[in-house]
């Protein structure tokens, strides 16, 4: 508008200032911020001025109408129907009270109930072991991306991990809860090429028993074990318990040092580029 006034459009201009006009009306603040106001911000927020259940609806459209670029922001008659609307948004969230039938429910299905809560609970446990497990053992994904940059990390269906793991579930024992992954590194695209493994598996048994399985595996791709083999014994320990806090911590250090053993196997069965290992 001020470089080519005659021929700029002059309705993208109008929304920018309405959007600022808006935030110093919502803010009471004497004068806006310069530029693009980002949602989220810290001093552009309108809740952090005036407190509104609907502050941060308000942010999203003054986000919107103060972007740099004119064309991204919304239209004169968006803006009227965003503001309509935001008056009529409701000014208390949607509450459903269920305390009463929840209290008829338990006295029907009590110890029904108090098992599936007794599960619920175990596999909230395991959730959080799997956490721990995946930020333990984020270093050795790291290390093993900077190894190969065509490394694939948590692979959730390699076949021949799943496969590997499966040999370690006891026959007829209850699972509850399942989680696997594997980090694969086949940096050439060969048939049969050698290929490194790195398997981690946790089981939620029915009785609250939690069970570690790790393994390092190098050889050609789809065949197991032939250059290097590792696999944990499965290690187990009460879900939530600080003894699991230790089998996982116990277990990842044993397969960092498999895995070194690994590395070596994998780097000299590799074959170079004139094609001999």
């Amino acid at each position: 508008m001020i470089l080519e006034p005659s021929s700029a459009n002059p309705h993208p201009a109008d929304v920018y200032s309405l959007g600022k006009t808006l935030w110093v009306l919502a803010t009471d603040q004497r004068f806006p911020p310069e530029g693009h106001q980002p949602a989220g911000t810290r001093g552009f927020e309108i809740g952090g001025y005036r407190s509104h259940v609907h502050a941060g609806v308000l942010d999203k459209e003054i986000d919107l109408m103060t972007r740099l670029h004119p064309e991204q922001r919304p239209s004169k008659e968006q803006v009227a129907r965003d503001l309509a609307a935001w008056q009529g948004l409701a000014s208390e969230p949607v509450v459903l009270d269920v305390s009463a039938a929840r209290s008829r429910l338990r006295a029907k299905l009590g110890p029904h109930i108090a098992e599936q809560d007794t599960l619920a609970q175990q596999k909230e446990r395991a959730l959080a072991a799997v956490r721990t497990l995946q930020r333990l053992t984020a270093p050795l994904n790291e290390a093993l991306k900077e190894l190969s940059s065509r490394a694939e990390i948590d692979s959730s269906t390699d076949k021949l991990t799943i496969n590997i793991l499966k040999s370690h579930i006891g026959w007829g024992t209850p699972v509850e809860f399942r989680w696997q992954r594997c980090t694969v590194v086949a940096p050439l695209d060969r048939p049969m090429s050698t290929t490194l493994r790195m398997g981690r598996s946790l089981e939620l048994m029915e009785n609250g028993t939690l069970v570690l399985h790790l393994m390092v595996d190098v050889g050609p791709e789809g065949v197991m074990g032939t250059d290097f083999n590792w696999r944990s014994p499965g290690a187990t320990a009460q879900v939530g318990s600080i003894e699991a806090e230790q089998m996982l911590g116990d277990g990842v250090r044993e397969l960092t040092d498999e895995l070194r053993h690994g590395i070596k196997v994998f780097v000299e069965k590799l074959p170079d580029a004139s094609g001999a290992s």
